[in-house]
């Protein structure tokens, strides 16, 4: 089976794939909140993250955008952000990190990290 790496095509309703070029336009600019998924082919809680992302930016209607960042092939990104380990999850809003969790979360737990991160309940 060959091994998945590069960008994942954007398909409605997921998060879109972003690159190290892109990462200041697409998040650091977003006019709202971005979540941003450093991930890797090899890490099976990535492939389980992605759905939750794509459920949770239905339940948020539009109110932040969700990204994934390749590490494999993006690793000047990892290491800007002090991303050492796969799944995590980066925060942002008007270009500042508000919060970053490593690992798995579902649906409502990622509502949660985002409330909680942007000051709301």
């Amino acid at each position: 089976m060959p091994e998945e790496t590069g960008f994942l095509p954007h398909s409605p309703g997921m998060p879109e794939a972003i690159n190290a070029d892109s990462f200041d336009e697409d998040v650091l600019r977003s006019p709202v909140p971005a979540v941003v998924e450093f991930w890797a082919a090899r890490c099976g809680a990535c492939r389980r993250l992605s759905p939750e992302m794509a459920a949770t930016d239905h339940l948020l209607q539009g109110q932040v955008r969700f990204f994934t960042l390749n590490v494999d092939e993006e690793l000047p990104a990892a290491i800007r952000f002090g991303v050492a380990s796969v799944p995590a999850l980066l925060l942002f809003e008007n270009g500042q990190e508000k919060g970053r969790h490593f690992g798995f979360l579902d649906r409502a737990a990622l509502v949660h990290f985002i409330r909680y991160h942007l000051g709301g309940s």
